[in-house]
């Protein structure tokens, strides 16, 4: 990803200058897929402004790159919009919400418009992060009608992003998170005619970090879903990574299900007991060995049930 947050190699690659080698990662995205290039340049240590303009410079002559849509993603709205006037076609800005307040909010949305581009719009507004189905369906609902009817942005142009948040953590609150994305996916579209629905797919799996397979099978049960129940337009991933629902095996496809629809309490516990035995997996890989798989013992209870055991 030409993403500093979510690419150690291309964090590397831009604080070392060398915008040659970052030019490849954006053409390997291409080569595997990618149907837009994100590109994000945030960080403390770097001059977001000058390395923005720098890379889309560099970007929109090379023509394996220039052939997609870019998105142009940064916390700062100056960035962007140095980015922006060095873009070729119409790109995607990532992106402005109501957490700025209405007036400021209306001021970026003319400037994009100005420029001719796309625009990703947050679930956010003065009160925070939209959480809830009901939340997301507000505050996009109520972006919608200043952006269209104020602003006079052209609707088409609109990607709303209702926030894919992290699933599988073990607090209660979070569980239904997937499920509330995409049923506020199908509303939104209903509510909001000619948008498109996006959002940073690796979000919902954190809780699963270092074992891709476990990760890529719960994206693809979620994509699935969202896409074709719930008409969510674009999702944010590494095209190279994604796996076809077809490609899940059946013992992880039933449990990513549960976990993303909230459909067993003990979801998360049978998602992380794969987890471990795919950890397993891996490592006995790695040495070239055979998979040693553990059966569950009573030994490994807590001290109440090893007595009832022994009773």
């Amino acid at each position: 990803r030409c993403n500093i947050a979510g690419s150690i190699r291309f964090k590397k690659l831009m604080m070392a200058g060398d915008y040659g080698k970052a030019m490849d990662i954006a053409k390997a995205q291409v080569e595997d897929g990618a149907h837009v290039i994100d590109i994000n340049v945030d960080d403390g240590m770097l001059d977001g402004l000058a390395a923005m303009q720098k890379f889309v410079k560099i970007a929109v002559t090379e023509p394996e790159i220039a052939k997609v849509p870019f998105m142009l993603d940064a916390s700062k709205f100056e960035i962007v919009m140095a980015g922006l006037k060095w873009c070729q076609g119409k790109p995607i800005v990532n992106s402005i919400s109501l957490k700025v307040g209405e007036e400021l909010f209306k001021e970026q949305a003319t400037l994009l418009k100005k420029h001719g581009a796309a625009v990703v719009v947050m679930a956010f507004d003065e009160e925070g992060q939209a959480a809830t189905e009901d939340e997301k369906v507000r505050i996009c609902k109520r972006s919608y009608d200043i952006l269209v009817n104020e602003v006079h942005f052209p609707p088409e142009d609109i990607i709303f992003d209702p926030n894919v948040l992290t699933i599988g953590t073990g607090m209660e609150e979070h569980s239904n998170y997937g499920v509330d994305f995409i049923r506020a996916c199908k509303t939104i579209k209903e509510q909001c005619p000619y948008v498109k629905i996006s959002g940073g797919i690796s979000n919902l799996s954190f809780g699963f970090r270092g074992v891709m397979k476990i990760r890529e099978s719960i994206h693809s049960v979620f994509l699935h879903h969202a896409i074709l129940e719930s008409g969510m337009d674009v999702g944010i991933v590494n095209a190279k990574e994604m796996l076809a629902l077809s490609e899940v095996e059946p013992e992880i496809k039933e449990a990513a299900d549960k976990l993303v629809f909230n459909t067993d309490p003990d979801a998360t516990d049978i998602m992380l007991e794969l987890t471990r035995k795919e950890k397993a997996a891996i490592e006995a890989r790695k040495k070239g060995g055979v998979v040693e798989v553990k059966e569950k013992s009573w030994r490994d209870e807590n001290a109440t049930k090893r007595l009832e055991h022994a009773l």
